[in-house]
């Protein structure tokens, strides 16, 4: 009759083999204009980050022209300090046609976004909030909507 030890010894290499691990990466998206929303919304964003992860971050300019500032170097400043890596991507068009686009081309789990845009963003100050409510209504993957 084996001894408790070899009893004890033996579940725990069983229970290492058998212990099922829910870990997926989440691929995390995460709208950045600059603005106040959308610093809290890429502060939400690296907080949802695990083992596995990948963020990216993505701006969308309605006409192709840079802004004042440029928000994704400001984006990617603000995560080397807290040295988290990050893709970046500019696209051109409607803010939430790309980000609902980009989601499904890189598979998204997640998009994060501001609930307001910046006063410098055109494509917003006709309808506050509208993007953010847009991407709610027509992502295929959850939606974050940080405050």
């Amino acid at each position: 009759m084996p001894g408790i030890g070899s009893i004890a010894e033996a579940s725990a290499r069983a229970a290492l083999h058998d212990v099922p691990v829910a870990a997926q990466p989440k691929r995390i998206i995460v709208g950045f204009d600059g603005s106040d929303g959308a610093r809290r919304a890429l502060d939400a964003a690296t907080q949802l980050m695990g083992y596995g992860s990948t963020l990216t971050v993505v701006n969308v300019s309605p006409d192709g022209e840079p802004t004042a500032t440029d928000a994704l170097a400001e984006a990617r400043e603000w995560l080397l300090d807290r040295l988290v890596t990050a893709s970046y991507v500019r696209r051109v068009g409607a803010a939430a046609d790309e980000l609902v686009a980009l989601a499904e081309e890189l598979d998204a789990d997640v998009i994060v976004v501001g609930r307001r845009g910046g006063a410098e963003d055109v494509s917003l100050r006709t309808d506050p909030g509208s993007v953010s409510a847009d991407v709610v209504r027509r992502a295929a993957c959850d939606v974050l909507v940080v405050g």
